[in-house]
């Protein structure tokens, strides 16, 4: 069924994980040519790195199911996945012992075939907005100031200062 919204679940082209025929190897290929074409240019590219920890349980649902509207997805199933993340509780069972149920009011489900996808819409938005910011690396006309492998986040750029914009600035839109 998932291919009937194929639009709906594109993802920006510097987003590498959880994408048919893309691997680790080719967010480090892209990686590798950024940084070999500056340095070859007698520039430097600074690099910080971000890894969005849990990431799949801080995604706010609600912004999550405005996303997927904003794009698209029929109501009805929108429905349905609201209907399934908002039903979910849990126990935490240490030493033996087991706690309260308790409703899980944020994240996709770990595990989940459609876990994946969802947490791909929810962090594109980063990309979109890093791009419009104009912070990070370019080569000729294309912005490459971001590689982003699932959770996992490079910023590039041309300068320590702008560096550090794009850092503050990325960091500002992952707050979930």
């Amino acid at each position: 069924m998932l291919h009937k919204f194929e639009g709906v679940f594109e993802s920006d082209s510097l987003q590498f994980g959880f994408k048919k025929n893309l691997s680790c190897s080719h967010a480090l290929f892209v990686l590798s040519q950024v940084t070999d074409y500056f340095v070859n240019h007698g520039r430097s590219v600074y690099i910080a790195s971000l890894d969005a920890c849990k990431a799949f349980d801080r995604v706010h649902h609600t912004k999550l199911f405005n996303k997927l509207l904003e794009r698209g997805l029929p109501g009805r199933i929108i429905r349905v996945l609201i209907d399934w993340h908002g039903k979910l509780f849990c126990m935490v069972k240490w030493n033996g012992s087991f706690s309260s149920w308790f409703c899980v009011k944020s994240g996709v489900r770990q595990g989940g075939i459609l876990s994946p996808f969802l947490f791909i819409i929810y962090i594109d938005s980063v990309i979109s907005s890093l791009r419009l910011s104009d912070y990070g690396c370019h080569l000729r006309e294309e912005y490459v100031g971001c590689i982003i492998y699932a959770d996992d986040i490079l910023l590039l750029s041309a300068s320590v200062t702008n560096l550090q914009k794009c850092l503050k600035y990325a960091v500002s839109k992952l707050i979930i």
